[in-house]
Parts: structure tokens; C-alpha cells; sequence
């Protein structure tokens, strides 16, 4: 007879709980503050079951920034086969718009942000992600117009993921149908 308080092992689901946990632990308090056993505490996992996932902080860290630009990658791309090559910052704008609501989203953003700011490995990352999808080598290889709209976005990410501004979305659709005019 199976125990039914055995608790059904699914390692993508837990992994992913891991990684939010983190995410909302780092985003509310800070980053230093995430540890296996506050992780633990909040999911119910073992330190034991966290570790077999990542083996310490900044493998978890690595992995949300990975997951993170993973999926502004395969946003571009959509985005890309639906308005043709050359779209790329009005792409990015649009995810960081259509983004700004998921809370989720925000939280481990947030944590990016932190580990940006004091860790050239994660701005490096950026850069490097930047490069490969957006332009050849750095903004300014970009058009001026194209400048302007990741600049837009940019700021745009910033104040969402610091809760600055309150800007409205229809204000920020505002905003994408002025840049359009640019292009």
C-alpha cells in the first residue's frame, strides 16, 4: 500500500519553486538574505532536495538570469516572425510592457537587477545577451530611433521593477504606439 503522505517527487515543479521562492525572498528583502534554509522553510523542501537542484546561491542566481533572458529571447523571436527582422528594440519593448503586470516576472528582475549592479559576471551576461539579439556590438550600432526605443524600455523596466511612477498601461501602450512612429 503506497504512504499517502509521500510526497510526489517532480524535480522540474520543485525546481521551478526553488527558483521563485528565491526570486520573492531576494525581491522583498535582499539578495544576501535568500539562503537554502529560508528557501526551505518557505517550500516546505529539504536543504537536502534545494542543494540536489543548485549546488549553492550563485548557481541559483546563474540559472534565474538564464531562465530570464531564455525567455526574452524566445519573445524576440516571436515577435520578430510576426513583424519581419529589424524590430528587435521595439520587440523589447513590448515584453517589458507586456511583463510589467507579472509579478512573478518582477520579483526575480528585481533580483537581477540587484546582481547587476554589484556583480560584473550578471551585467556581463546582459551585455553579452544584448549583443546577440539586439545589436551587433552595442546600442550604439543601433539607429538613433532604435536608441531612443531601448532607452525607453530600459527606463521603463527600471521603474516597473522599482515600483516608480505608477505608469498606467495604457499610458505605456501610449508610449509604444508613439515610438512606432519612429521607425
Amino acid at each position: 500500500m503506497e504512504n499517502p503522505y509521500k510526497r510526489k517527487k517532480d524535480p522540474e515543479a520543485n525546481k521551478q519553486l526553488i527558483l521563485n521562492t528565491a526570486a520573492e525572498i531576494g525581491a522583498t528583502a535582499d539578495w544576501h538574505q535568500v539562503t537554502f534554509q529560508a528557501i526551505s522553510d518557505q517550500t516546505g523542501l529539504s536543504k537536502g532536495g534545494i542543494i540536489h537542484h543548485f549546488r549553492n546561491k550563485e548557481e541559483l542566481l546563474e540559472e534565474l538570469v538564464r531562465q530570464s533572458l531564455l525567455e526574452l529571447t524566445n519573445s524576440i523571436i516571436a515577435e520578430k516572425r510576426t513583424l519581419g527582422n529589424n524590430i528587435a528594440p521595439i520587440a523589447f519593448l513590448r515584453f517589458v510592457i507586456k511583463k510589467s503586470g507579472d509579478l512573478q516576472y518582477r520579483r526575480t528582475m528585481k533580483v537581477i537587477l540587484q546582481a547587476a549592479l554589484v556583480n560584473e559576471h550578471y551585467k556581463k551576461m546582459w551585455n553579452d545577451w544584448f549583443t546577440e539579439h539586439i545589436a551587433s556590438g552595442s546600442i550604439q550600432d543601433l539607429d538613433v530611433n532604435s536608441q531612443i526605443i531601448m532607452l525607453v524600455a530600459d527606463g521603463l523596466w527600471f521603474a516597473d521593477n522599482l515600483s516608480l511612477y505608477n505608469i498606467t498601461e495604457e499610458n505605456k501602450e501610449n508610449i509604444v504606439n508613439r515610438l512606432l512612429q519612429l521607425k
